[in-house]
């Protein structure tokens, strides 16, 4: 997995950042599906995390898993 600080460092309408330990949940109770799913789940939970918020910075994702 290959993200941007764009992902841990959004933020939400408190002004509190997703952060790192948010995305590792994220992707540990995704983990089953494949990379597309994963890299779905994380965005929609970073989307879902921010709200209305603007996106401030580049969001990028890379995930690759080994079948």
């Amino acid at each position: 997995m290959l993200y941007t600080d764009g992902i841990t460092e959004a933020q939400n309408i408190e002004e509190k950042q997703y952060d790192l330990s948010r995305l590792c949940d994220v992707i540990s109770s995704n983990w089953s599906g494949n990379a597309k799913q994963i890299q779905q789940a994380v965005i929609n939970d970073v989307k879902n995390y921010i709200g209305t918020q603007k996106i401030q910075d580049d969001i990028t994702l890379l995930v690759l898993k080994q079948k």
